[in-house]
């Protein structure tokens, strides 16, 4: 792990209750937006989506090879589930490996 990923985070600010309130709202209605994402990505891609599955939200690395837009929004034991917003697909990796879909934050320097 990097070390600038590894500092002591700083004193927590809790919010006003107002903001707080917001909050709790965006973050579930972000979650769903993000099921419902994870699940058409499955089901599109015949993936075995059970109890398993991994919903995220990890932008891909775009190469000069691929012209993506993509982020890895399923992941399962056989595989990863991609969406390429550009072009409007879905794309699988099979494995759960980290060199299947190299995403920005694994990118060697």
């Amino acid at each position: 792990m990097p070390s600038a990923t590894v500092s002591h985070p700083k004193e927590p600010v809790v919010l006003p209750s107002e903001d707080r309130n917001r909050m709790c709202r965006l973050y579930e209605e972000v979650w769903v937006r993000l099921e419902e994402m994870a699940m058409i990505t499955a089901r599109t891609l015949k993936m075995n989506a059970g109890r398993s599955m991994e919903v995220r939200f990890q932008p891909c690395e775009s190469s000069s090879e691929f012209d993506l837009e993509a982020v890895e929004l399923v992941r399962t034991a056989q595989g990863r589930g991609c969406y390429d917003y550009r072009r409007g697909s879905c794309f699988e990796f099979a494995g759960a490996g980290a060199e299947a879909c190299p995403t920005k934050e694994s990118r060697t320097i």
